[in-house]
């Protein structure tokens, strides 16, 4: 079982302390701003500055983070993980399940397609990467908000135009919150003719990399119906192995 460790905890709390106050500080400072004693936190940032990650005033001895980390950070948004990330998991869900498969993110009061993997079957649903959707006519949009704390879920709900995209789509926003909230435990939810017609969806939601992030796999419904139990196994199987729940 993996472990949690303090160390590498302190060295990004260094840098989360000094994003928050924006200006050079101390050791005593810092010490105290990290709950350590000053020659912990001196330990510390000594070697953060002997990596380069710090520099330190020769008289007034104020710690400052150097141009390194955003550096290094730079390099690796360039190479975008989260593309990555989305790509493999999305690749599992649409090779055991044999259906399409989607990656949303929260965009305003919408939900936008960050991925989407095709099934190759002929019979398939087909989006392009960078649609926006209705929170509450998708499996996306719905594990995106059950993801969320109850609050802010219900402030988002009340914010949706709860627009009209099929006869089948929730408009009440009673009705909204009644699901989602009865899907919480199991976090999975779906969308059956909600969004478009004939298109049955189920989707799942948690953090990566800070950011919230659905999955879904989208097919036709009367295949979904009838893989339902199979493909929700599919779908937090990939939960557990992608989001750690």
């Amino acid at each position: 079982m993996p472990q949690i460790i303090p160390t590498a905890q302190r060295v990004m709390q260094v840098f989360e302390v000094f994003a928050k106050e924006q200006r050079p500080l101390t050791n005593s400072e810092m010490a105290r701003y990290l709950n350590l004693a000053d020659s912990s936190c001196s330990d510390l940032l000594y070697t953060l500055r002997q990596s380069g990650y710090l520099l330190r005033t020769p008289r007034s001895r104020f710690f400052h983070p150097t141009g390194r980390l955003h550096e290094i950070a730079g390099l690796i948004a360039a190479s975008d993980p989260m593309q990555q990330f989305a790509s493999e998991a999305l690749e599992i869900l649409t090779r055991k399940s044999g259906e399409t498969s989607m990656c949303g993110h929260l965009d305003s009061d919408k939900v936008k397609v960050f991925a989407c993997h095709q099934s190759m079957r002929a019979l398939r649903y087909v989006l392009q990467p960078g649609v926006t959707l209705n929170l509450q006519s998708t499996a996306l949009g719905k594990a995106l908000l059950g993801a969320m704390s109850s609050d802010e879920r219900h402030a988002m709900i009340e914010r949706l135009p709860m627009e009209r995209d099929t006869s089948a789509t929730i408009t009440d926003r009673a009705e909204l919150k009644s699901q989602i909230e009865a899907n919480l435990v199991e976090q999975c939810f779906t969308a059956r003719g909600e969004g478009s017609e004939g298109v049955y969806a189920i989707g799942t939601a948690g953090m990566v990399g800070g950011q919230l992030t659905a999955f879904s796999i989208v097919g036709p419904v009367h295949r979904v119906e009838k893989n339902l139990a199979e493909y929700k196994s599919i779908l937090m199987s990939v939960r557990k192995d992608f989001f750690g729940t």
